[in-house]
């Protein structure tokens, strides 16, 4: 049983490989939780959105356009692995605002065998993360927000289980004359309290990041950069600097090897504003292109691109992110306003 553990820990580590190597539990956090997340490249803690997704990646992104909006993400990766999330933001205008929603990871089923082949059955792995979040304005007039979530994590292997507390924090500073945002996260910061084995305590990764969106006066452009992963320089998985020039057969210098590992921690995406309940979003991960593409065919690893459109009274939202050539993932999120399911009063 302990190889079969091993070789879902290994499946769960290889779609957060791009972002900082699947060396840590629970890797399942660092992927994008919504599609709109995945289309600007799976890392976006500062866009101003109506879409209640991006509070799970910065609980200081909660703001009364968010509130009141049920969400439903799914994303099918790899043969029978399942992914998504559900989440409800409210809002008291004495306390601030609140979300309550959740993160799951199914692996779907497996066969289980002894040592000598003989089948013993079928089983079921799966992680879940609980996500309660809260934010509200330093001040009722002020620009700044922050916000914290508390994230319990369950694990189940089989037999083998785990339980896990995390937090996360974030501050957000909008600049509504100039259309910028400013935004600060520290993700995942927590420790298992229950491990799978006794006395045999993993660690969970925690990120300090760090990112800025501008919104164009007269143009329908949003940009935004994402520097992740600050507080670990060295996100390199493998350290295979021969052919990284192979054309001219010579050594990168020390300031390339710098540029190449800073570019690791940047995300860049752009969401395009068609039309009012209309966008299209580009996204560009250097990480995951750097850790999942092959040095002879790159193809688009690391590009990532969707759409929303809002249809009735649904908020559509699409996403395709190139992990590498075996893997092009399809995510699906839909939210809706309750409030637009009320007939307005004359």
């Amino acid at each position: 049983m302990k190889y079969l553990l091993f070789s879902i820990l290994e499946l769960s580590s290889f779609f957060a490989l791009s972002q900082i190597g699947g060396n840590s539990a629970y890797s399942f956090l660092q992927l994008p939780a919504s599609a709109h997340v995945a289309s600007l490249g799976g890392r976006n803690i500062s866009l101003m959105s109506n879409e209640p997704s991006f509070v799970f990646e910065n609980p200081a992104l909660m703001s009364d356009s968010t509130q009141f909006q049920p969400l439903l993400s799914t994303n099918r990766l790899l043969a029978d692995v399942l992914a998504g999330s559900v989440g409800l933001g409210f809002s008291k205008k004495t306390y601030g605002n609140f979300f309550v929603g959740m993160i799951f990871f199914n692996y779907g089923t497996f066969q289980r065998f002894d040592e000598l082949g003989n089948w013993q059955g079928n089983f079921h792995a799966s992680d879940y993360s609980l996500y309660l979040a809260y934010s509200r304005p330093f001040r009722s007039d002020s620009l700044l927000t922050y916000g914290f979530a508390a994230k319990p994590i369950f694990s189940q292997y089989d037999t083998y289980s785990s339980f896990a507390i995390a937090f996360d924090a974030g501050l957000r500073y909008y600049l509504p004359e100039h259309l910028w945002t400013l935004a600060v996260a520290i993700k995942n910061i927590g420790a298992m309290i229950k491990p799978y084995y006794d006395n045999q305590n993993e660690r969970i990764n925690a990120s300090v990041e760090f990112g800025v969106s501008k919104k164009l006066k007269h143009a329908p452009f949003c940009i935004s950069v994402t520097f992740m992963n600050l507080n670990n320089w060295d996100l390199s998985a493998y350290k295979d600097i021969t052919i990284i020039d192979r054309d001219t057969s010579r050594k990168p210098t020390r300031a390339e090897l710098w540029l190449e590992e800073g570019l690791r921690h940047v995300v860049v995406a752009t969401d395009i504003l068609l039309l009012k309940n209309v966008y299209v979003a580009l996204g560009y991960n250097f990480q995951r292109r750097k850790e999942l593409g092959t040095h002879t065919r790159m193809s688009t690893t690391g590009l990532s691109w969707g759409f929303g459109i809002k249809l009735y009274r649904f908020q559509f939202h699409y996403a395709r992110s190139a992990y590498h050539l075996a893997l092009t993932t399809n995510t699906i999120s839909l939210s809706s306003r309750i409030s637009d399911w009320y007939k307005k009063k004359n």
